[in-house]
């Protein structure tokens, strides 16, 4: 079930970023590909605008990542687990401090433990969207 969510998850993402600000990339590419891919200045730019707003000049201050959240569960409001692995995985996919792009148990592990205690204020943000 984990890895079904992970790879909605992975492609919420790209299609919130889109083709012309995050180039798409196989799970599986050798790792030499995979640090090309992250230390390129489309994948910083958007780990760096995760939680940043969409655009600035409306009022909405919609995040990619709320918009992420929002395309994984459009009608529902998702738990703080959920809400705190799918910040994981993004995080995951596209910092360089993480080599990999297949999410190993024991990094999601660590990620997902820091995003429980530091999303609260996103989820609830989030979870306005519900109200």
């Amino acid at each position: 079930m984990r890895s079904g969510l992970t790879t909605r998850i992975k492609d919420a993402m790209f299609a919130v970023y889109g083709e012309s600000q995050l180039d798409s990339i196989n799970t599986n590419s050798p790792p030499q590909e995979v640090a090309t891919w992250k230390a390129s200045s489309k994948t910083r730019l958007c780990y760096r605008k995760l939680f940043r707003s969409i655009n600035a000049l409306e009022d909405t201050g919609e995040t990619h990542m709320q918009k992420i959240l929002s395309k994984l569960w459009p009608s529902e409001m998702p738990s703080n687990i959920k809400v705190a692995y799918a910040i994981s995985v993004c995080q995951i996919m596209l910092s360089s401090h993480y080599e990999r792009l297949i999410m190993s148990e024991e990094i999601v592990k660590n990620r997902l433990k820091k995003n429980l205690v530091n999303n609260i204020l996103l989820y609830l943000k989030y979870c306005k969207l519900f109200l």
